[in-house]
């Protein structure tokens, strides 16, 4: 649950590396809380809990968007790629060019973007 939370941490921080469990991890955490807010709306048929889910989604979505955007870069440049591949997602059918990408291993030592942080690399497989 830690390694979900960093990227909350890491907010502000566009440069440097992300190992793929740390990207995957705070992806599933952003998506189902979002999602469970979406459910929330969708499968209750209170006009009070749909207003709810939808609070609640306004005020999550701000909170996990710029960190995921820059866990998304920081997960760019540990593949050696530029930050600005993440703008694939806004093209239409991108999403399958940029899914792959993630999928990726990192590059074995250093990069242009730096070396791979000794704590993380130990829990990326």
């Amino acid at each position: 649950m830690a390694l979900a939370l960093l990227p909350l941490r890491r907010y502000s921080t566009f440069s440097g590396r992300a190992s793929r469990r740390e990207f995957w991890a705070f992806a599933l955490l952003a998506f189902s809380a979002l999602g469970g807010c979406y459910a929330l709306m969708m499968w209750t048929y209170s006009a009070a809990w749909v207003i709810a889910g939808m609070v609640l989604a306004a005020l999550l979505a701000p909170v996990l968007v710029i960190p995921l955007i820059a866990v998304t870069i920081r997960r760019l440049h540990d593949i050696d790629e530029s930050g600005w591949l993440a703008l694939l997602v806004l093209v239409p059918l991108g999403v399958f060019v940029f899914f792959p990408l993630m999928l990726l291993p990192p590059t074995p030592g250093s990069n242009r973007f730096g070396a791979r942080d000794p704590d993380l690399m130990q829990r990326d497989a």
